[in-house]
């Protein structure tokens, strides 16, 4: 094994994260699952039907998924939990770049946990002052967006366009996002460096104000 690999693997070690099977059937007399969320047509739609209708603050406070996440051209999705050490030495990270971009109207952060209360993920994101919001524990969508997203541990940060589609994640073959591959882990730092990478007219309009078309 390489020496980079080696300290990435023990800077990033990866905890599995499980998830439950999907049911098949549905016992005689049992309700009717709750319809999916339909959103229209536009960006963030397929994210959007996945979360459900609210995202949540470190506060408990609630507020609007499709309102969060408007025109926004890339979702950065967190997988992440309060109990996972590598999780805990990335956040601040996170929360510095998210506060240093605060402004910022191209991007969202969403957390989607793995803690075992929604107690735990709350006090979590209040004592790492994580800025952004997070699927509300419990709530269907963290379920889907696993099983649409997550590799097999965490951290994994996954960037995703307004099509839903994963551009670049934590886990990645030949340049591509590979959650099934665990052995492609590449760790989050080097996926938000990638995105810093990926938005230099938005870090101009940031620090200026203006966008490319008022400055023409």
């Amino acid at each position: 094994m390489h020496l980079a690999a080696l300290l990435a693997s023990s800077l990033f070690a990866v905890a599995p994260i499980v998830q439950d099977a999907p049911a098949i059937g549905r016992a005689p007399g049992a309700k009717a699952p709750t319809p999916a969320v339909v959103v229209e047509d536009g960006p963030n739609a397929r994210l959007l039907a996945m979360i459900g209708e609210t995202l949540e603050k470190a506060d408990g406070t609630t507020v609007s998924a499709k309102e969060a996440l408007d025109g926004r051209k890339h979702v950065l999705i967190y997988f992440t939990a309060s109990w996972c050490g590598p999780c805990r030495r990335f956040t601040p990270d996170l929360v510095k770049f998210a506060e240093e971009h605060k402004d910022a109207t191209d991007f969202a952060i969403v957390l989607v946990g793995s803690d075992r209360s929604s107690d735990a993920q709350r006090a979590y994101m209040e004592k790492a002052k994580m800025p952004f919001l997070a699927v509300p524990f419990g709530a269907p969508g963290v379920k889907k967006i696993k099983q649409a997203y997550a590799g097999s541990g965490i951290p994994n940060l996954v960037i995703l366009d307004a099509n839903g589609k994963a551009v670049k994640g934590s886990y990645e073959t030949d340049g591509r996002y590979s959650p099934e591959n665990r052995g492609s882990y590449i760790g989050p730092q080097r996926v938000l460096a990638a995105f810093t990478e990926m938005r230099p007219d938005a870090e101009k309009t940031e620090k200026t104000g203006k966008t490319a078309t008022d400055a023409g």
